[in-house]
């Protein structure tokens, strides 16, 4: 089979967009399988600066103003055979648009995935001009679509209520347990400590909520620290955020990280924390389950359903809020104090083994693309 992954970006895994981290995974994953997969990426330079891949990438330059595609890419599409399928990922796009809509006229046939952009939440930021946006190019790029791939419930919902002329299909994202190190040593620490590990988005990954549910954890008189991986534009409002709580000498900044240095760094916390008001499915948590690590998660994460399931962690319920935060920081605080994270992270470990194996995933993914 033919396939083609278009993202906006390069599917650089060592990037913090999770987008093209999962552009990359399937990719790979495809190309292993013994199909012919190439990566369509539209990017602000044609430069291959990315680790060495197995599969074809092609690079085309994005417009200052968007509302044309490069020469290139559309050279590109008009001599597509037509026993290719191609997967868009990524909402709100106009590329995607202009993309999709020649592909229509050519009669191929593509899948999308908006990865949690047409989540409720999602859609209250910047809530007027993303209605209109749908109202003019979205809904007509969903209903095209050979099948929308969302990623969990709460997206899939709410798609239903924006269009029912949409074929979805609800499948998560998946993890490569290969890619982890084989000799992570576990240090302890003197006390308990939370990771968090992601894109520092203030709203989207409820970083508010978090850590200001750290401080009324810290308040009530427990003893923890909070690691934070990741970088993002929201860093210094972040760092001032901290300072302002109170709580600098129990947050500790470490940036960016990718590769071993990053996996060696989240293996070391206690539990893994991810208090989002909305994501598509987030591979931090799918990381951190790996590694063997409890999961402290919001339904926003949309991996509630399997933290429950497999009893892998301590999901929150009800309206995400700083006290429901504290609150499930204080369960994982008696775990921890009788020594039982431990089976919680096999538990973790294990869910990922039979729920999230990206050839698993790839494998649904391939029958929607033949049917």
């Amino acid at each position: 089979m033919k396939i083609i992954h278009a993202v906006l970006g390069k599917a650089n895994p060592d990037r913090m967009n999770g987008v093209n981290k999962v552009a990359y995974q399937l990719a790979k994953t495809q190309q292993k399988m013994g199909h012919d997969v190439t990566v369509w990426g539209i990017a602000n330079s044609l430069e291959h600066n990315y680790p060495k891949r197995s599969f074809k990438t092609k690079l085309f330059l994005q417009s200052s103003n968007k509302i044309w595609l490069d020469d290139d890419l559309v050279n590109s599409v008009r001599t597509l055979p037509q026993d290719v399928i191609v997967h868009v990922h990524g909402a709100f796009i106009m590329e995607f648009y202009l993309l999709t809509k020649m592909l229509k006229k050519q009669g191929i046939e593509y899948v999308f995935t908006p990865h949690g952009s047409f989540s409720a939440v999602a859609l209250q930021k910047g809530k007027l001009r993303k209605r209109l946006y749908f109202s003019l190019f979205e809904k007509s790029l969903v209903e095209n679509a050979k099948a929308v791939q969302l990623l969990g419930d709460l997206e899939f919902e709410h798609l239903g209520l924006l269009t029912k002329n949409a074929h979805r299909v609800l499948i998560p994202n998946g993890m490569e347990l290969s890619e982890l190190p084989k000799d992570i040593l576990k240090t302890p620490k003197p006390q308990l400590t939370f990771g968090f590990c992601g894109r520092l988005d203030i709203y989207y990954k409820g970083l508010d909520f978090m850590l200001h549910g750290f401080a009324l954890f810290l308040k009530k008189g427990y003893q923890a620290k909070l690691e934070i991986i990741g970088d993002g534009e929201d860093r210094k409002a972040l760092e001032h955020l901290v300072n302002e709580l109170g709580i600098q000498q129990h947050v500790i900044f470490l940036g960016a990280k990718y590769g071993d240095e990053k996996y060696r760094l989240m293996a070391n916390v206690d539990v893994f924390l991810h208090t989002s008001r909305s994501e598509g499915f987030p591979m931090a948590v799918l990381e951190a389950a790996a590694l063997g690590l409890p999961c402290l998660t919001s339904e926003g994460t949309n991996i509630n359903s399997y933290i429950r399931q497999y009893a892998a962690g301590f999901p929150m319920e009800g309206v995400l809020n700083p006290e429901v935060v504290c609150g499930a920081m204080e369960s994982t605080a008696g775990f921890y104090k009788q020594n039982k994270l431990k089976p919680i992270g096999a538990n973790a470990k294990r869910m990922v083994q039979e729920v999230f194996d990206w050839r698993q995933i790839c494998g649904e993914l391939l029958r929607i693309y033949a049917s």
